[in-house]
């Protein structure tokens, strides 16, 4: 009968994971993941409990969140049930996401192609106005019925907009563009001088919203942008693994202003 291995050494679990002995001694330093023990010899010694965390980890790692997400993510008052169940809603959402857009993309080429006829709604499946509708209905089922009279204000607030959807779009790519300069140079999403740029950011949301965004509601925002594939999927165009940092430089963001900074 097979021996059940209960505990591996930092360079048993570096192997069988694929994350560096140096990785998992910074793990340990910042206290995202620590050994069960630490043996006299001063060797790290991990189990069943530290494998699984280190799992989810590398899952939150693969969708690009930063390392102190991550850390807010697993101490949550949640079980591990919980936190893998909503991620891996996550990712089956986000997998229908891109499968629509597969789908049109080919018959798209098959239409070019002369291999079919194409209606001009089709075209623009998933970016049509009943798209728009199936992604209201998920933010009134995800956030309740307040959240249904929230799209209406902010329907009816765009409307009032000087230059429509066009200028306020226009305004958010130029946000944007900054905020992605600040990610590209490596800017910590914790960082104080990212506070005018998100700013800027809360100042558009509010403006777009036409109520104010206060910190309880930005850093709602920001886990909507993380957990709906549409945002993901557009973060991530903007640069690669920054729908994970925008979310988390939000988040950190609404924390400073709740202590007033």
């Amino acid at each position: 009968m097979k021996t059940q291995i209960e505990e591996y050494s930092v360079g048993q679990l570096a192997r069988l994971s694929g994350v560096s002995v140096r990785t998992l001694h910074h793990y340990d330093e910042i206290g995202l993941l620590k050994p069960a023990y630490v043996a006299d010899n001063g060797y790290r010694f991990y189990r069943r409990a530290e494998w699984l965390r280190l799992q989810e980890i590398l899952f939150y790692r693969d969708a690009g969140l930063p390392l102190a997400e991550a850390a807010r993510l697993l101490d949550e008052p949640v079980t591990a049930i919980e936190r893998l169940l909503r991620h891996r809603n996550h990712l089956q959402e986000q997998n229908r996401r891109t499968a629509q857009i597969i789908d049109t993309l080919t018959a798209t080429i098959d239409h070019l192609e002369g291999k079919r006829d194409m209606e001009i709604n089709e075209l623009y499946k998933p970016f049509s106005a009943s798209r728009q509708a199936e992604y209201e209905a998920w933010l009134t089922s995800e956030y309740g019925a307040e959240m249904a009279a929230g799209i209406a204000a902010s329907k009816a607030s765009v409307e009032k907009l000087p230059e429509g959807m066009a200028g306020a779009m226009a305004q958010l790519r130029e946000i944007e563009s900054d905020l992605v300069a600040s990610y590209e140079a490596g800017g910590a999403p914790d960082a104080d001088r990212l506070h005018d740029q998100l700013e800027r950011h809360r100042d558009w949301v509010e403006q777009m919203w036409g109520r104010a965004c206060d910190a309880e509601a930005f850093a709602g925002l920001a886990d909507m942008y993380w957990s709906h594939p549409d945002f993901v999927a557009r973060y991530e165009k903007l640069s690669p693994r920054f729908s994970g940092w925008l979310p988390a430089a939000m988040k950190a963001h609404a924390a400073r202003l709740e202590r007033g900074g």
